[in-house]
């Protein structure tokens, strides 16, 4: 069994890559927008201006981006399943016309 592991890389399909990225800006752009009443609140220590500014733009427009990052997150990740038979690097591992893979 020792030799018949198979040397793949790592990301082998490119819409596992796409789904990687978008996951991760989705993740970062959820937990700004959690945090962005916070610093637009006065409270004991002041903002700077910068941050100020950006978490009331993320706050305006968080939910329309985290809408496209989930709607990209499906697609990227129903076409990495849907394509993984064609990244695989196995010969002949696509089932032909009519074929059942088992």
């Amino acid at each position: 069994m020792a030799g018949t592991s198979r040397k793949k890389p790592v990301f082998a399909n490119p819409f596992y890559v796409g789904l990687m990225v978008a996951s991760t800006l989705f993740v970062l752009t959820a937990l700004g927008y959690l945090v962005a009443p916070n610093v637009i609140a006065p409270g004991p220590v002041q903002q700077g201006e910068t941050s100020r500014a950006f978490a009331t733009w993320l706050d305006r427009h968080g939910p329309v981006i985290l809408g496209i990052e989930f709607v990209v997150m499906l697609v990227t990740g129903v076409l990495a399943m849907a394509t993984d038979d064609w990244f695989s690097g196995e010969p002949g591992s696509q089932p032909g016309r009519g074929e059942v893979r088992r």
